[in-house]
């Protein structure tokens, strides 16, 4: 009742004031962290395949866990497991891509496991049970100075970096340090900004416990984004400041919300910081993937980079000294020591941790198969159109497109959605735009790339055939699949079908899996699509999704009749405008109006 009290408080003559006393969500987390609050029974997942990377989701939870990713079929959307607050507000984007698994209480679980298994004790997945730890590793030499040593510690809120960085003050102090620090936290803001500045000396305590600028002996780059700002590189200096960080990429709110907003490089953030930063000691690794993969999630992320910056010799400390501060903190101490350890095997064998984490990994990605004709027509037509061929600064990143272009995997995928013909329409396309790219465009092949980028989002639409047939794609529901096996759960699709839209339901409906057969089914009557029999093909929506491929391709062969040099930059405009049409329903059709009318102007 908050917006009433306010409402209420407003019609008041004069200074009024409002408590509002409410736990917050970073707290309630830290609560389930350490036993004192209920851990919610339901976890939310996302099938990346039928998400369309629209960002209502973001928009509707204001939620930093739900996070852009980027794929071989364009940006997605995925819940970062490791920092969700399980307050479940993403659920109520319009959107059919969610999935959730609910794990039944102690007593059925337990009952569960025993039927299943035979054993009182669960198992540990693959994906977490890390291989063994490192042991046998070389002492660390010191590439920084040992008696008076300041360090910056630049990460992201909800990650523990304050935690992480009083680990390293304890260590200090067990080491013969005099230790003073300071943390700069702001708000309690999960995926804000965190600052916290370390001084270490054995000669007595520093005058300040804040870094000024070029005072840093040491950053600890734990967000990359972070440490390339202002608050991040003002205290290095490129003659004494050594880096050791994590090229992993979270995403700011910005970007959630705004899927058309790019994240910045790790090459480029990397090439910021190191023009400020000693060029003879940067250590980088992506810490969340290498603990994703050993662990099953990268809680520890943090405690890996302080590995490797032991063993790298940044931080002068024993690890001795660090696992008795990590052990005293008294938190996940099995893991965080074993990510501690594994971070120090980063510089001392990184090749030995590459191989791994890759194996920690069990997902292989299932692909269709392709009739060999067609996919020797796709090679063909990719080749002639240089899709082979990285474009300058790396794979289309001058025409905002992230990622290569498989036109064999996207004939493959036409086969799957309609038919073999609705592949050979996209490569007679591609190769009429190819044809003329290579003749009268740039060379680079940015044209061709982004047309065919363009016409195949168009053409396999996600109608309810789709959807039905991506909501049982292996690969798309793998996470919330191991999820729930590990946790005796069940998994249910969360929907809210047009139909039922249109008749007055609001909320989404809980499709359980035991629906599975009926799912198929209606994956299987795709060859209706189009055809008078197709129940779905009336709507609106459908109607505006049927008409768009001619649109589009009528517009590009528009262009490429006028297509030359001082054209080139306004057909790859057009070209590229599907990558706007994003989101289902409402949200599309309103995509749909805006590429409409920009194709007017154009």
């Amino acid at each position: 009742r908050l917006i009433e009290a306010q409402e209420l408080l407003a019609g008041i003559e004069g200074v009024t004031v409002l408590i509002h006393d409410q736990q917050c969500a970073a707290e309630a987390r830290r609560g389930r962290k350490r036993g004192t609050v209920a851990v919610p029974r339901q976890r939310v997942f996302i099938n990346e395949r039928i998400c369309e990377g629209c960002g209502d989701c973001a928009q509707v939870s204001n939620c930093l866990s739900v996070q852009p990713v980027e794929t071989a079929f364009g940006r997605k959307t995925r819940i970062d497991q490791t920092t969700c607050n399980l307050d479940f507000s993403c659920l109520e984007g319009d959107c059919p891509s969610f999935m959730t698994v609910t794990q039944p209480g102690r007593l059925r679980s337990w009952l569960g496991r025993i039927a299943r298994t035979g054993r009182r004790r669960p198992a540990r997945s693959r994906r977490g049970a890390p291989a063994a730890t490192p042991a046998g590793l070389d002492d660390p030499v010191p590439a920084v100075p040992t008696e008076d040593l300041s360090l910056r510690i630049v990460g992201i809120g909800g990650t523990g970096v304050v935690t992480v960085s009083q680990v390293i003050g304890t260590a200090a102090m067990f080491d013969g340090y005099e230790v003073r620090g300071l943390d700069q936290i702001g708000l309690s803001q999960k995926a804000g900004p965190v600052v916290s500045d370390l001084r270490l000396g054995r000669t007595g305590a520093a005058a300040t416990n804040r870094l000024g600028s070029g005072q840093a002996d040491v950053l600890l780059a734990f967000d990359q984004l972070g440490a390339a700002s202002p608050s991040g590189l003002s205290t290095a200096d490129p003659q004494r400041t050594v880096v050791v960080g994590s090229t992993s990429q979270t995403p700011t709110g910005a970007m959630i919300a705004h899927p058309e907003r790019a994240m910045p490089e790790p090459a480029e953030l990397e090439a910021a910081i190191a023009a400020v930063t000693r060029a003879d000691c940067r250590h980088w690794a992506d810490a969340h993937q290498i603990t994703e993969a050993l662990f099953g999630n990268s809680v520890t992320a943090n405690v890996f980079v302080v590995g490797m910056a032991v063993q790298a010799g940044a931080l002068p400390l024993s690890p001795q000294s660090v696992e008795q501060a990590i052990e005293l903190n008294g938190v996940a101490t099995r893991s965080n020591i074993e990510a501690f350890r594994w971070g120090r095997a980063m510089v001392a064998e990184p090749e030995a941790v590459q191989a791994a984490a890759a194996s920690g990994d069990s997902r292989r990605t299932r692909q269709a198969e392709l009739d060999p004709e067609l996919a020797a027509r796709a090679r063909a037509v990719a080749g002639t159109a240089g899709f082979d061929r990285p474009a300058a600064g790396g794979p289309d990143t001058e025409d905002g497109y992230r990622g290569t272009v498989d036109l064999e995997l996207m004939a493959r995928e036409l086969c799957a959605y309609q038919s073999p013909r609705l592949a050979g329409d996209l490569l007679d396309f591609v190769e009429t735009v190819a044809a003329a790219d290579a003749e009268r465009g740039d060379g680079s092949g940015r044209l061709a790339r982004a047309a065919a980028r363009g016409y195949f989002k168009l053409l396999a639409y996600k109608d309810e055939y789709e959807v039905a047939r991506l909501m049982l794609d292996p690969e798309a529901n793998a996470e919330a699949r191991e999820r729930a096996a590990a946790t005796s759960g069940k998994v249910a699709w969360r929907l809210h079908p047009p139909i039922l839209r249109a008749l007055g339901m609001k909320a989404k409906i809980s499709v359980p899996v035991a629906w599975t057969p009926a799912i198929r089914a209606l994956a299987a009557m795709r060859r209706l699509r189009g055809t008078a029999l197709d129940v779905f093909g009336y709507t609106a929506v459908r109607r505006a999704e049927r008409a768009l491929p001619g649109e589009y391709r009528a517009a590009v062969e528009h262009e490429l009749a006028l297509l030359g040099p001082d054209r080139y930059e306004a057909a790859l405009g057009v070209a590229g405008l599907p990558e706007t049409v994003r989101g289902y329903e409402h949200i599309k059709m309103a995509a749909i109006k805006q590429m409409r009318e920009e194709l007017a102007q154009a």
